[in-house]
């Protein structure tokens, strides 16, 4: 149904109920003025920026699936698609998403994965998506590629062509990946933020961060523990600098080692760490082994992210690994996750969900051959996924493509210094974060940048990222660091001012002069 000339908007908006779109089923198609307003999923409300076409649908391209997608359509369009991924489990609209990409002239789609939720589970409660092989594997690997094929379709119904350009962008999870990995003809330009590529092994993950506490809650790391912690980190890995900042400008050779903290004989424990809390800190930073083989299932956490562990601790293992193993893997919502066994189940997780779900194929190359461009961003101070495992994904793709400025063709890694799991976290969050850019332009913004790269053919070759007061941008700039692109690594000047990105600069491997300036490793470290 092609847009004929002379129709109002708000006709060809309202025709769209009656479209037929291959394997779709049009529930609402309308027009919204700016400022209408939206509840999202966490309670807050969104407004619409400009005045849109709004269809709500239902896609069902495979066995089991019911995916709910909304695809908003601005009338003044840049002939562009965005699409809008989820962290956590999605199960809901991103309005969020969806108003500030039609706030800046993309036709954009947000979908809930195929079920309807919060976007985490409940502990002793079934996950019925995750129960059948088949819809987990349309949740973790359809899911978004069934969303962007009706979009399009829809698109195309409503404007009378399809997007020039499609991009994608998502926080955590594997959607991003997937996409390229597996669906390589969907988008020209991918925005992965923090993602979850090992998922499975995620989940163990959040198993062996609250384990211990479960099991000893003596050993808890409290909020006051882990300030403790967090402070002694930033000092021995980053001097005065480092505990002025609040975090490390890359963690990446520091090796601090908790036992210094240890309470000795007359400590009265309001300034040092018990022996179960000392042990409960080196589980966090080292990383999660299979029990039987010795092999890495997951990497630890970085120095200068002890201030994110409250929720490793506790939190991800009973509203996510937990929920998410019981339905997938052991087939009992009541499954106790701390009887986990990191040798026998974890064989079982590899099998039962990582095998479905994972996303880390090093080949890209259909995605590559066409033009496409992946650029990943991963802070430094994430405490959900850890930042290494990029990193690890990084250095396969550049091992099978014949080395570093080969992989770089297609594919960008930045690191972001201080930042948590898609922002948040002591340092700058507007790259890949949670936070809005100080203006859309290509050092500043992801999405930005991938646009010249695929339609200009400019690769970026560095970025800003801005640390705002309170974290509110109303509130003005507080600093602003350069995100540099791996493998290079982040240093200071030694006397620029240091909330000025032009103190810094990324220094290639080669390069790399450590001195006690930005780096005091804990001897035998």
């Amino acid at each position: 149904m092609p847009a004929t000339a002379g129709e109002s908007p708000t006709a060809r908006c309202a025709k769209l109920r009656q479209a037929v779109i291959p394997d779709t089923r049009i529930e609402l198609a309308h027009t919204l003025p700016s400022r209408t307003r939206f509840t999202n999923v966490d309670g807050s409300i969104t407004t619409t920026q400009v005045s849109l076409c709004r269809v709500v649908a239902t896609v069902s391209t495979a066995p089991k699936q019911n995916l709910g997608i909304e695809v908003w359509m601005p009338l003044d369009w840049n002939g562009r698609l965005l699409g809008a991924g989820k962290s956590g489990f999605g199960g809901f609209i991103d309005y969020r998403a969806l108003t500030t990409g039609t706030g800046r002239g993309f036709a954009t789609v947000s979908g809930d994965t195929g079920y309807k939720g919060s976007g985490s589970g409940e502990p002793g409660k079934r996950l019925d998506w995750a129960a059948d092989p088949t819809s987990l594997s349309n949740w973790a690997h359809l899911s978004v590629h069934s969303m962007t094929v009706a979009a399009k379709a829809i698109m195309n119904a409503y404007y009378g062509r399809g997007p020039e350009y499609s991009y994608f962008s998502g926080c955590g999870g594997v959607e991003a990946m997937q996409e390229v990995q597996s669906f390589p003809s969907d988008y020209d330009g991918v925005d992965a933020r923090s993602p979850g590529i090992y998922y499975g092994q995620l989940m163990e993950s959040f198993l062996w961060g609250a384990m211990l506490p479960a099991r000893q809650p003596d050993a808890r790391l409290t909020k006051d523990a882990l300030a403790l912690l967090n402070r002694a980190a930033l000092r021995s890995c980053g001097g005065t600098p480092g505990l002025e900042d609040g975090f490390l400008d890359d963690p990446s050779q520091c090796h601090f080692d908790p036992a210094q903290l240890q309470c000795k004989g007359g400590d009265d424990g309001s300034g040092c760490l018990s022996a179960e809390q000392v042990e409960e800190a080196k589980r966090l930073y080292s990383p999660v082994r299979n029990s039987v083989t010795g092999e890495v299932i997951y990497p630890g956490f970085a120095p200068g992210s002890e201030s994110g562990w409250e929720a490793i601790q506790s939190h991800l293992a009973v509203y996510y690994a937990q929920p998410l193993l019981a339905s997938a893997v052991f087939g009992n919502p009541e499954w106790d996750w701390t009887t986990f066994d990191f040798g026998a189940d974890a064989s079982r997780v590899d099998k039962g969900l990582s095998s479905i779900v994972n996303a880390t194929n090093p080949d890209i190359s259909a995605f590559t051959a066409r033009g496409g461009k992946l650029i990943i961003t991963q802070g430094w101070a994430d405490a959900t996924n850890a930042p290494t495992r990029p990193t690890d994904y990084f250095n396969a793709v550049a091992a099978r493509e014949g080395g570093v400025a080969k992989a770089q063709q297609s594919l960008l890694l930045v690191m972001v210094p201080g930042m948590g799991h898609c922002g948040f976290g002591p340092g700058p969050t507007t790259l890949g974060g949670s936070s809005p850019p100080t203006q859309y332009s290509p050092d500043r913004d992801v999405i930005s940048a991938l646009q010249a790269w695929v339609e200009h053919g400019k690769r970026p070759t560095h970025f800003v990222a801005t640390k705002y007061a309170d974290d509110r941008p109303e509130a003005g700039v507080r600093f602003e660091r350069p995100a540099c692109v791996y493998p290079a690594s982040l240093h200071y000047n030694g006397a620029g001012d240091r909330r000025l990105a032009s103190s810094f600069e990324c220094v290639p491997p080669a390069e790399q002069i450590r001195t006690s300036t930005n780096l005091s490793l804990v001897p035998g470290g």
